[in-house]
């Protein structure tokens, strides 16, 4: 039998969406930071082998790379994303170097919801989010990156199975 990840995926797009939401997180430190050093370093002060313009490709190719990287992260992230209904569990599990794992019992769950932030609705992407009355379960207790048909397939799935466990 099909899980829950394998039946309602995540999107393809969620790597490209983390990846550029964490990049732009670095723009206000070039702006701010980077670009003024290398507008107001006097060039008498640099080595002889670097001026201001390859500084700025190093910056740029620098950038680049860990662009890339951040992106083969989240690819590998989305890989080993799990999420699946266990009898009367809802389980959870992220990461890549360091995996984590919730195990939520339907009877415990108090709220289901479906939003997005910004960057999801660029990406037209849904986050499932269950909650329960501790605090790891509002950190990690997500399922983030899926369409709108299946976010709200989901949200369903797990209130029918509340409801059911609450009665």
């Amino acid at each position: 039998m099909a899980t829950l990840r394998e039946k309602y995926p995540l999107e393809n797009r969620k790597p490209l969406k983390k990846t550029l939401a964490r990049v732009w997180s670095f723009v206000p430190i070039f702006i701010f930071f980077i670009l003024p050093m290398i507008i107001f370093i006097p060039s008498d002060n640099l080595p002889i082998f670097l001026s201001k313009a390859l500084i700025s490709w190093l910056i740029a190719v620098m950038f680049l790379i860990i662009s890339v990287a951040m992106y083969i992260y989240e690819v590998f992230y989305m890989k080993y994303y799990f999420y699946d209904i266990v009898g009367s569990t809802l389980i959870i599990k992220k990461g890549v170097f360091s995996r984590n794992e919730i195990c939520l019992p339907f009877n415990r769950l108090q709220d289901v919801y479906v939003d997005q932030d910004i960057w999801d609705r660029i990406f037209g992407l849904y986050d499932v989010h269950v909650s329960s009355a501790t605090f790891i379960s509002g950190w990690l207790s997500h399922i983030d990156g899926v369409n709108k048909e299946n976010s709200e397939i989901i949200k369903d799935l797990i209130l029918e199975k509340i409801n059911k466990h609450g009665e």
